[in-house]
């Protein structure tokens, strides 16, 4: 994929979001010192790495062997992505040290051989529920918010959400760890003992200031799905790979080819088998038809087309925020957020770079799948019209989409809070990290159209 597309002409000039100082300088003016892990700490990492591997080795075994029966689980991670993640950390031109490829080596290497632990718990479920109630369990109607990051989706989500008469979805710590007989038997064995906000507390505890100053991480409710997915794999690894790998493997628009099956069989495979669970887990009875419909939200437009020959009758729903706004957010988001990337932060000038790549991608992409007229189950909404008249937009959203009838659907009094209200303790600005706004307007100059005849 290549860089951001170059065009003649300078077009209007954008507006200025943030009063700042013209003497701030671009964030890729001014690359990190080189990150450089001593020869000791590596020695410490490859004895974990290989007490793990072994460790991991019966898994393996009891694995491969359940495999045949049941298939290969979609969380494990494929051999030819291992050799294309480690091929990325030897060439990567943005890794400078070789102690640096070294420990990304053998992070890719601990990952891979660890994999068949969580592919051994999915396949539990698979012996346990297989053929008795996973396969026979009605899925009709999903829902799917497939919006896409930093645009308020999340908030869209958790109120849909809370409409248990008409939807079920699985909680973020579901997500985190998607089995079925795990979740009954730790609500057999807490019961009431814990309390969720306790939990959510806890968990909590781990991430930073200014990452839960962006996102309300409250791990039982619906979060970002694909996340936990592409965790499971070597993806998330992209982010300490360069610009150039961030493209090529988190474009949540479009996939290269070597990423088809990841995308197109596994997600999908795996979002179905997630899907039964939920609803076995929230009371649904196999073979029966129930009233309630599965909802997932999360970014994965780049296997929409797969979802929608999965399921003839899904319907989909969008929000609309603008683009610039969604490039700020996002990279500072990620960019605070360690937590979530082996606990080193990712360079804000890879995130810049990246992002405005698939931004363009994503936005094109949004806009050819959501305008297409031969389908009626596709909707999108605006971020300031929820924001601003939240009653009528999701009043909106029962009608056009999921037609219902304005008896079935419920009063929605509360206001999400304005992102944009908040106090950040980073909040970097379009032009302190080199984002060209006139740039980004003028190559999604139909987007922004289209956007306002929404």
């Amino acid at each position: 994929m290549g860089k951001l597309k170059q065009r003649k002409g300078k077009g209007k000039e954008a507006s200025q979001r943030e009063d700042i100082s013209s003497s701030a300088k671009p964030l890729n003016s001014t690359p990190p010192s080189p990150y450089n892990p001593s020869i000791i700490s590596l020695l410490v990492y490859l004895i974990k790495v290989v007490l793990l591997s072994i460790l991991s080795i019966p898994f393996w075994i009891l694995t491969s062997i359940l495999s045949i029966i049941y298939g290969r689980p979609p969380k494990m991670v494929d051999i030819r992505q291992t050799i294309r993640f480690i091929q990325y950390a030897i060439y990567s031109t943005h890794i400078n040290t070789i102690n640096a490829k070294i420990e990304l080596i053998l992070t890719i290497i601990l990952h891979t051989m660890t994999s068949p632990v969580s592919g051994f718990c999915w396949l539990i479920d698979e012996l346990l529920y297989n053929n008795k109630q996973l396969n026979t369990t009605n899925i009709t109607k999903p829902l799917f918010v497939l919006s896409a990051y930093r645009s308020a989706s999340t908030s869209v989500a958790r109120t849909l959400a809370d409409d248990t008469s008409h939807f079920i979805a699985p909680t973020a710590i579901m997500c985190a760890f998607p089995y079925l007989w795990l979740w009954k038997l730790v609500t057999y064995i807490v019961g009431d003992g814990i309390t969720k906000e306790e939990t959510n507390a806890k968990l909590n505890s781990k991430f930073t200031k200014e990452s839960l100053e962006r996102h309300d991480n409250n791990h039982f409710a619906i979060d970002t799905f694909d996340g936990y997915f592409l965790g499971s794999h070597l993806n998330g690894l992209a982010y300490h790979l360069g610009p150039d790998v961030i493209v090529k493997e988190l474009n949540n628009a479009l996939f290269e080819e070597y990423n088809r099956n990841l995308f197109e069989k596994k997600f999908v495979d795996y979002i179905d088998r997630i899907a039964r669970k939920t609803l076995l887990f929230n009371g649904v009875v196999p073979s029966q038809i129930d009233e309630r419909y599965f909802l997932l939200k999360g970014h994965f437009l780049q296997s929409a087309n797969a979802l929608q020959r999965k399921y003839p009758d899904a319907r989909f729903l969008t929000v609309l925020r603008d683009p610039l706004d969604r490039i700020q957010s996002g990279v500072n988001h990620m960019a605070v957020n360690a937590t979530l990337w082996q606990g080193k932060p990712v360079r804000w000038d890879w995130l810049t770079e990246a992002y405005q790549q698939i931004e363009v991608t994503y936005c094109e992409r949004e806009m050819e799948w959501y305008k297409d007229q031969d389908h009626k189950h596709r909707l999108a909404i605006k971020f300031d019209a929820y924001v601003k008249q939240h009653d009528k937009t999701m009043k909106s959203i029962y009608r056009d989409l999921l037609r219902y009838s304005d008896d079935d659907i419920p009063d929605f009094k509360s206001i999400p809070s304005k992102k944009g209200s908040k106090h950040y303790t980073i909040n970097k600005s379009l032009k302190e990290l080199g984002v060209d706004e006139v740039e980004i307007k003028l190559q999604l100059s139909d987007y922004y159209d289209w956007m306002k005849k929404q």
